[in-house]
């Protein structure tokens, strides 16, 4: 161990232990770290060189542990896993904590006419089609009609039942305020969260229909499967409905709550920076926990996988009993 308490680096294990469910998400919480973004290109080139002296036996691991595990974060941060390229910034999981704040500060806002509520699904859903092709597992492509295709398909999803719904909460006039505040809540979620499952399983559907790169623990690439493709989509997707949940349901209760003190009904200008920095709040605990709801680098049993797959030999000779796939973010 270092003088911090963390493993010495070794450039395979993460620095918390993945196999757990605590690990992985201290793990997401230094990919979801929003200070990553002001690595500068040289910080980058710095870590990476780092990483590669480190490969090639010229960085004592232990003198340089510290400096090793920082690299490594930018790295993971930055890069795409699969394409070996940086991430545009504003697409980086990083980015998606301040982004999100505004979103979400828009999706919550109380007695929204119908263009607001239609202007926040749009930008949201807008904002999610563009994360999610950023970070998409890449062994599979798209072309432009699919892409144009799932972004109308989830933009529409959001809009019309964020309308829809809206205006069905205020047709059944319900006179308990309680009830009805509770509902008005219930909209935006199911509305993003709806939008948002449909958002990923159609803008990575091509995964599940011509299969993602599967490899063995040497990380030799053993072709692409069907079913791996729709684990990594549909573990993709629960988790994305389980970042929406806490981020849109919590703030405005947690609100309602501040709104009976007598410091915020003498100083009613300070409900929306106070909504700005709960939601924040929120978010910087529930996306690394829904992210770490499952590996990144997932695996799945061979017998899961098709029949081609089953008796496959690994370089020893040694029948492959579990493969390793990218679910992507």
């Amino acid at each position: 161990m270092t003088s911090n308490s963390f493993p010495i680096f070794d450039g395979v294990s993460n620095k918390y232990d993945n196999n757990t469910f605590y690990g992985r998400y201290q793990n997401f919480r230094d990919i979801t770290d929003p200070s990553t973004l002001f690595a500068t290109e040289n910080d980058l080139n710095k870590s990476k060189t780092l990483l590669d002296n480190f490969k090639k036996g010229l960085v004592d691991p232990i003198k340089n542990s510290d400096e090793l595990w920082k690299a490594k974060k930018i790295v993971d941060s930055t890069i795409h896993p699969d394409t070996g390229k940086p991430i545009f910034l504003p697409f980086r999981v990083s980015a998606f904590l301040p982004i999100n704040v505004i979103i979400c500060a828009g999706l919550i806002l109380p007695n929204a006419s119908i263009g607001t509520t239609i202007f926040w699904q749009w930008i949201n859903q807008s904002y999610n089609i563009a994360l999610n092709h950023a970070n998409r597992n890449a062994s599979n492509t798209m072309s432009n009609k699919q892409i144009l295709e799932a972004y109308a398909s989830a933009v529409g999803i959001s809009c019309s039942l964020a309308v829809g719904l809206g205006w069905g909460v205020n047709k059944l006039n319900i006179q308990n305020k309680t009830i009805s505040s509770a509902l008005r809540m219930m909209v935006p979620f199911t509305a993003v969260t709806s939008a948002g499952i449909a958002n990923v399983l159609i803008m990575r559907g091509n995964e599940m229909i011509n299969g993602i790169d599967i490899k063995d623990k040497d990380g030799i690439i053993h072709g692409k499967s069907k079913e791996a493709g729709k684990s990594a989509v549909y573990k993709v997707a629960f988790s994305r409905a389980a970042t929406s949940f806490p981020a849109l349901l919590l703030p405005p209760i947690v609100m309602g709550l501040f709104e009976r003190t007598s410091f915020v009904k003498k100083y009613p200008k300070v409900k929306m920076p106070l909504n700005l920095a709960v939601i924040a709040a929120i978010f910087n605990t529930s996306l690394p926990a829904a992210i770490a709801l499952f590996p990144q680098e997932s695996t799945i049993s061979a017998n899961s996988l098709e029949p081609e797959f089953r008796n496959i030999k690994d370089k020893n000779g040694n029948i492959i009993k579990e493969f390793i796939y990218n679910k992507g973010l």
